[in-house]
């Protein structure tokens, strides 16, 4: 695979501005560095629990995951969406490149957890190669993947709180490598409207276009069943995955 390392700087934090890289030599391992807040240092666990199910549900065939900690950072806020969308982390992460801090970054996905809170979306956000997500206290409570799923080949769980913090993370990195809300998808099982990671809780949002087609499949109504989440990604955003090569657009 062709991959990049930041070396550029951020413009208008607005937009997110235009990240300058140099390419490096191909690789067929997809490297995400994890980050914690101050904050979210202060929870035991939350790191080794991130890496233990990305190990999971990053495992494909057409690359090797190097997921690896980047260490503690100073923020502003705990919001993590906010410090991306408006340009604190992409800068942070730009600067580090330059020396301007202590950050080395990943050539694929620079992941930043936060203690934000859960509640209220967004709650994380993701743009090319970096990505951020709230809820690390939720993330130290999350049981193991063997404890947590149903045992069917989906990976389907619960809709709990540490459960869906885990799938907005998975939700936020697959941002980070180019993917979209139409590259998910929802289906019934046992009687539970599931949704995939890319689609996530958009599905029951009543804002959300509910006869929309990702994947090629209509999503079903949400009617009065009960909510469960998936970990696997989606067969269409497994397929853009497998075609990933570092080159995402700005």
């Amino acid at each position: 695979m062709k991959r990049r390392v930041f070396l550029g700087t951020v413009g208008s934090t607005a937009s997110l501005g235009t990240l300058a890289y140099a390419t490096r030599g191909a690789s067929d391992t997809l490297e995400v560095r994890i980050w914690l807040s101050e904050r979210a240092a202060t929870y035991d666990g939350v790191t080794d629990r991130i890496r233990s199910y990305l190990d999971e549900t990053l495992a494909f065939e057409y690359w090797s995951l190097e997921a690896s900690i980047g260490g503690t950072v100073s923020v502003s806020t705990e919001d993590a969406a906010h410090l991306t969308r408006r340009g604190e982390w992409p800068m942070a992460v730009a600067s580090g490149t330059l020396g301007g801090r202590d950050l080395e970054p990943a050539s694929d996905v620079n992941l930043l957890v936060t203690d934000g809170g859960m509640e209220r979306a967004p709650t994380g956000y993701g743009v090319p190669h970096i990505a951020s997500v709230g809820g690390a206290r939720h993330l130290a409570a999350l049981e193991s993947l063997d404890d947590v799923v149903t045992g069917d080949a989906r990976v389907i769980a619960p809709n709990t709180t540490p459960v869906r913090t885990m799938q907005v993370l998975l939700h936020e990195i697959g941002h980070a490598l180019g993917l979209n809300h139409e590259d998910g998808a929802a289906f019934v099982y046992d009687g539970a409207l599931t949704a995939t990671p890319m689609l996530s809780s958009y599905v029951w949002d009543p804002e959300y276009e509910s006869d929309a087609s990702p994947c090629g499949s209509a999503i079903p109504a949400p009617a009065d069943r009960k909510r469960a989440l998936s970990f696997a990604f989606s067969s269409c955003a497994r397929r853009r995955l497998a075609n990933y090569d570092g080159e995402l657009p700005f």
